[in-house]
């Protein structure tokens, strides 16, 4: 199972090494994160469906989107705000 997303400025435009981390899951998990590239793009695999909270940290704003992964894949766009 995969959350696939994208991370954006308050503009639209891809936000490159912001920070992507599992703050809360179905199921315990270890610690996971991914770092967007440069095009605002992550991957995080993870072990079951449900709910999960992420939180993505940039240089210059923090924001919270909760994924709910029911089926293989899951997209989600987090724009920041500032």
């Amino acid at each position: 199972m995969i959350i696939n997303g994208t991370v954006t400025d308050p503009s639209g435009h891809p936000v490159a090494g912001a920070t992507v981390l599992i703050a809360s899951a179905p199921v315990p998990v270890p610690d996971i994160a991914a770092l967007t590239g440069a095009d605002g793009a992550f991957s995080i695999a993870v072990p079951a469906p449900g709910a999960y909270r992420l939180v993505v940290r940039s240089q210059v704003d923090t924001a919270e989107v909760t994924v709910d992964l029911a089926a293989a894949e899951a997209q989600v766009v987090v724009a920041l705000s500032g």
